[in-house]
């Protein structure tokens, strides 16, 4: 069924059980993460496979900031997991209507959902990252948000969490949380 495993230990792991030997052909495949995949892992995996590293620019950044971090022990209690959700919008009424398909990353505490902005980034790379559902919204209507099972392709894995963490790179001295 071509899906990918994401190792722990950045690995892509094929259907058969062995390494994936073109990382560029997984792309467009299905992923799953291995149980405590985190953003660590992501980091590695960007490091094991630089080929990925030009897909989005905030990649090489991100790599960077975390290198000085700790080799393990980098978590909050504020967060539990953080979550991918791929996310469809149907907005511009009145208007031209269109779609919007955009994946996100969401930080929770349990069930609730956390702002990731306001965690420094040495306190996210041990968290486990799970894959959530396709939240489907019409018009902005917030309220009645459909949620629908759904598969990641490994580009939109890699965007969404590159694109998500693009966002979180600000000095210690801002953050809200000391």
């Amino acid at each position: 069924m071509n899906r990918t495993q994401l190792a722990r230990n950045g690995m892509l792991i094929s259907d058969q059980g062995n390494e994936v030997s073109e990382p560029l052909a997984s792309l467009a495949g299905k992923v799953t993460l291995e149980k405590g995949y985190s953003l660590r892992s992501f980091l590695e995996m960007m490091t094991r496979y630089p080929v990925f590293q030009p897909l989005n620019v905030f990649i090489v950044p991100l790599m960077e900031e975390c290198a000085d971090c700790p080799d393990s022990g980098c978590r909050s209690d504020g967060l539990t997991h953080m979550e991918l959700v791929k996310k469809v919008e149907m907005v511009g009424f009145p208007g031209e209507p269109r779609f919007n398909i955009l994946c996100t990353l969401f930080g929770f505490y349990n069930d609730t959902e956390q702002e990731l902005r306001l965690f420094q980034m040495d306190s996210l790379l041990d968290v486990p990252i799970t894959l959530g559902k396709l939240k489907h919204t019409v018009f902005g209507d917030s309220v009645n948000v459909m949620e629908f099972e759904t598969d990641y392709s490994l580009f939109e894995f890699i965007e969404g969490v590159a694109w998500e963490f693009g966002f979180q790179r600000f000095p210690e001295h801002c953050s809200i949380r000391g």
